[in-house]
């Protein structure tokens, strides 16, 4: 069943599934929570090996090297997924319609930069991408403590930094730490890299994404609608809710690009 992909037709809203296909859809979660455990013991004992690529990575940059940054970015994503899996066992085997996606969302946009930093087989590359993605990062805290009334001395010490790094690298050729692909952009790039998901990461972002952010169009190209009777007679009140079978769909995708991204890990780690 999370191989097959849930009807999303925008136009009419998903109807409510039937019981014996939500029990099909939450054995299909749970399974996947198994995976998830399984998928965390893996990173939880992840290491950099003497002589493979990624040694080379951090050693060329190690303020937050290559590694540490996709590592971050597996535990970041496992983080969001364990969250569904705490909510839905918690509750005795219950789904919140918006923040499910939400949380699935967040594993995207993870995971999605870590293939993105690593996709590249030049490790010079590698550390083009990570180091323009922390100087963006860090430039949101900037924009965070100007909005704040504060200052942020530190922020060009920083980007002076990172830019050296790169200017020190023969092969980058006039290479700019401001220069940065979005969320948008990564995701589109590293879906060669996913090609068994039935639908491209990209895709699956946006629609979490619009979940996430209140866009009525995108809820209704995913979640289900009901109509209810209220008691001052409104005869337009609705219950929205989210399938099992889609947001099992939504997890099982979000695995399949952790395992992908462990998996590239391991290639980058050979000796």
């Amino acid at each position: 069943m999370a191989e097959e992909i849930p009807s999303t037709n925008a136009k009419v809203w998903p109807v409510p599934e039937l019981p014996t296909e939500a029990q099909a859809g939450l054995q299909l979660l749970q399974r996947g929570f198994r995976r998830r455990e399984a998928l965390e013991d893996r990173v939880d004992v992840l290491t950099v090996a003497i002589g493979s690529a990624l040694a080379a990575d951090r050693d060329a940059a190690p303020y937050n090297a290559v590694p540490d940054m996709v590592q971050n970015a597996l535990n970041n994503a496992l983080d969001h997924l364990h969250a569904l899996q705490v909510s839905v066992e918690e509750s005795g085997g219950k789904l919140l319609a918006m923040s499910s996606f939400t949380l699935i969302r967040s594993a995207y946009e993870a995971l999605g930069t870590g293939l993105w930093i690593l996709q590249p087989e030049s490790s010079d590359q590698r550390l083009l991408r990570s180091r323009q993605l922390l100087r963006y990062n860090r430039l949101q805290l900037q924009n965070m403590q100007n909005e704040s009334g504060k200052s942020d001395p530190d922020f060009e010490r920083v980007e002076t930094t990172l830019q050296r790094q790169l200017d020190s690298v023969p092969s980058l050729a006039n290479p700019s730490v401001k220069k940065l692909s979005s969320v948008t952009i990564r995701l589109r790039e590293i879906a060669d890299l996913v090609p068994e998901l039935k639908v491209p990461p990209l895709i699956l972002w946006q629609k979490a994404s619009g979940i996430a952010h209140n866009n009525t169009y995108m809820m209704a190209a995913v979640l289900e609608k009901e109509k209810i009777e209220l008691p001052d007679g409104s005869p337009n009140a609705y219950r929205v809710s989210s399938s099992f079978g889609m947001v099992a769909f939504y997890y099982d995708s979000a695995l399949k690009m952790l395992e992908t991204l462990l998996g590239l890990y391991d290639q980058r780690n050979r000796t």
